[in-house]
């Protein structure tokens, strides 16, 4: 029994070592420039060099009846735990509301950042709480309200958070 063996042969180029070297650094450099894009976008990174604006100082909503004033404390609302907000309420009259649970609720505009509500406490005719931001960027902050006998009513509030500058 004869068998026969036919090679044939294909002219296949083998890449120098220097398209090797090119290679490896453009899938390399991709890799790097991904990387540095998501931690741009998850970490907040843009906020640093294009800070979002802080928002007015002195902001009017309504709650149900009620007229809810927010006054930044602290100036600008920065990233920790540092911030301090004043909450006037006053009802339809212009009477101050007082004897209210008052609680704030911070939620990130742009992405889920979940951080725990805080209560207001009553002092000097105002309810002071002190939010927490956990990043910088646009964030909405939620005023709810429950006097004795009234279902819970809600004011919202946008505020821009910066880093520490």
């Amino acid at each position: 029994m004869i068998t026969s063996t036919a090679s044939v042969a294909v002219d296949t180029p083998i890449p120098s070592r220097r398209q090797a070297r090119i290679a490896r650094g453009v899938i390399l450099g991709s890799g790097l420039v991904v990387l540095a894009l998501l931690a741009w976008v998850h970490l907040g990174l843009g906020a640093l060099l294009f800070p979002h604006a802080s928002g007015p100082a002195r902001q009017v909503a309504t709650a149900g009846t009620l007229r809810v004033t927010l006054l930044a404390d602290s100036g600008e609302m920065l990233v920790g735990d540092h911030n301090t907000i004043s909450l006037a309420v006053d009802d339809a009259t212009g009477k101050v509301i007082t004897g209210a649970t008052v609680t704030v609720a911070a939620d990130m505009l742009d992405m889920p950042m979940p951080v725990p509500p805080v209560d207001a406490t009553w002092a000097n005719g105002k309810y002071t709480a002190h939010p927490i931001f956990s990043m910088a960027g646009p964030w909405r902050l939620t005023v709810t309200i429950t006097t004795p006998g009234q279902p819970p009513v809600h004011a919202t509030f946008r505020v821009g958070v910066r880093w520490h500058t």
